[in-house]
């Protein structure tokens, strides 16, 4: 992958625009308002762009290649932690065409996603440190993964993960104040809550696309947004005691990852990483049935397939992505996984239990 856009072909998509934003703040140009002749479209908070100097700082071959190793390593470290050796080579397995596409144009995508599955392993450990980190590095890459906080407010330990979150929220937003002054990092975030209000009326691939392209059913993104949350944490809040039950967390996770995905205005193709990766969870996680199949066979022909070079990209542009035909059965499947929490039926030791997450064939009876 490194070979190919930073070598062959010399055009490492994003990476480029995340260099180059790393050199802009540090000498106190703007990030989001660049000159004409230079690179622009760059979304993220001044503080990723800030810790983007250990890629930014080596020839562009070397810091590619950096950057695409983390992104690696991070969903590796997550799915292998998360799950037993075999179901984690399965869900890799599932996981693969869609972690190439997005790091074929350089994109946080896997990264984040590993973000949010180390942030889930943390609190399993009672690192609440480490978890807020985690959710709040992946924020300053892109909003949405703030969502996954959500993980640390059903625990017993709620009090000192909102703790740290404030502490690590605190450092990580004060750390652009190492290279501008505060009038000037008052102004880039001037700048950059300006492009997020522009940017608040799309609808990406989402459940908002679909119901505006198939049912002409036209609302804010954010009272949708609202919806789903409350669709997402209903089944958790209306029986706070199943939280106890480990591979109920771990189906939880599954629908928080795709939620992340289908509800966010601003998915792409290279998205869907977040939301394939919750899908092979809950796939490898639960007994396989025709019908559990057929929904993960959907998620390939929708999200996977279209983006391999023999697809027809006309095809892809003009009727899947035209009409969110990839964001379709990532919903269907979320529908599904609310379903089963829902109707969760716990183990007998689930409660008061801490075992390990790791164990995840204590889900495969269930659901």
């Amino acid at each position: 992958m490194t070979l190919q856009r930073g070598v062959a072909v010399a055009h490492p998509g994003n990476f480029l625009l995340f260099r180059a934003s790393f050199y802009r703040l540090i000498h106190g140009a703007s990030l989001y308002y660049p000159p004409p002749d230079q690179m622009t479209g760059f979304l993220y908070s001044p503080t990723f762009a800030l810790l983007f100097a250990p890629f930014a700082i080596w020839p562009v071959p070397l810091g590619l290649l950096l950057w695409n190793t983390a992104n690696a390593l991070a969903l590796y470290y997550g799915l292998t932690r998360l799950l037993p050796a075999s179901a984690a080579r399965l869900a890799l397995a599932l996981v693969f065409l869609d972690v190439v596409r997005s790091m074929q144009n350089s994109q946080s995508n896997a990264l984040i996603t590993g973000l949010i599955l180390g942030a889930f392993l943390a609190l399993e450990r009672r690192r609440d440190a480490v978890a807020a980190g985690a959710v709040l590095l992946g924020t300053c890459i892109k909003l949405f993964p703030l969502g996954a906080g959500v993980l640390g407010l059903f625990g017993p330990r709620r009090l000192r993960f909102v703790g740290w979150s404030v502490v690590v929220g605190l450092v990580l937003v004060a750390l652009p104040l190492l290279v501008l002054s505060p009038a000037a990092y008052a102004a880039t975030l001037g700048e950059w809550a300006s492009v997020l209000r522009h940017d608040s009326g799309l609808q990406g691939q989402s459940v908002m696309h679909i119901l505006s392209d198939w049912f002409g059913l036209v609302a804010p993104n954010w009272t949708v947004q609202a919806a789903g949350v409350l669709l997402l944490v209903a089944p958790v809040v209306s029986h706070l005691a199943r939280w106890n039950d480990a591979a109920f967390r771990v189906r939880f996770l599954s629908a928080l990852l795709v939620f992340l995905v289908i509800f966010n205005h601003e998915a792409e193709s290279a998205s869907f990483v977040v939301a394939t990766t919750g899908i092979a969870i809950w796939y490898v996680t639960t007994l396989r049935t025709w019908w559990r199949t057929t929904l993960l066979g959907l998620v390939l022909l929708g999200v996977a397939i279209p983006r391999l070079f023999f697809f027809p990209y006309q095809v892809y542009h003009d009727v899947i992505r035209a009409h969110a035909l990839d964001a379709f059965p990532c919903a269907l499947v979320w529908v599904a996984i609310q379903v089963e929490l829902w109707t969760w039926t716990p183990s007998p030791d689930a409660q008061g239990s801490e075992r390990d997450v790791t164990a995840g064939e204590t889900s495969s009876e269930r659901g």
